[in-house]
């Protein structure tokens, strides 16, 4: 066994003697335990395991990113009038436009995704996250982008 293994192993517990001869034992800190869930310095740190569910973890820093710009990471977050003269909802701020119905799809992008019923849905987190990423995939498979619909990340920043 070299000495730099044995000496960790001698450190699992320390005795220390008081000038009283009490004897006390003492652990070492464990600098795991303060380490958090996500990574440090998230802007929306709440919202990261839901982000997992539906996105890769190379996309959090986008991902915290928009949910910040777009909603300050606020669930309820409602825009009644957008550039475009709809709303938008919730943490993504996702127009109106995706869940209405167009030329392209009668009941609505969303809608036709099977992702929600009506825009209203938005304001629940799973649905909000789902519709993100049905948004996401749809940018990527036509303009090689996942966020164009969120601007031109990262050169919005």
């Amino acid at each position: 066994m070299s000495s730099t293994l044995a000496l960790a192993e001698s450190v699992d517990t320390a005795v220390v003697v008081s000038p009283q001869s009490q004897v006390v034992t003492q652990s070492p800190p464990t600098v795991l335990d303060d380490v958090p869930p996500y990574p440090y310095g998230s802007l929306c740190p709440q919202w990261y395991d839901l982000a997992m569910e539906h996105f890769l973890p190379s996309d959090w820093d986008t991902i915290d990113f928009l949910l910040n710009r777009e909603s300050r990471c606020e669930l309820l977050a409602f825009n009644p009038k957008d550039t475009n003269g709809k709303p938008s909802y919730s943490l993504f701020q996702i127009n109106a436009f995706w869940c209405s119905p167009s030329q392209h799809y009668e009941l609505g992008f969303l809608q036709q995704h099977g992702v929600l019923a009506t825009c209203d849905d938005l304001f629940d987190p799973v649905t909000q996250f789902r519709a993100a990423r049905a948004i996401y995939v749809e940018g990527l498979v036509r303009h090689g982008m996942g966020w164009r619909s969120w601007g031109s990340y990262p050169e919005t920043r």
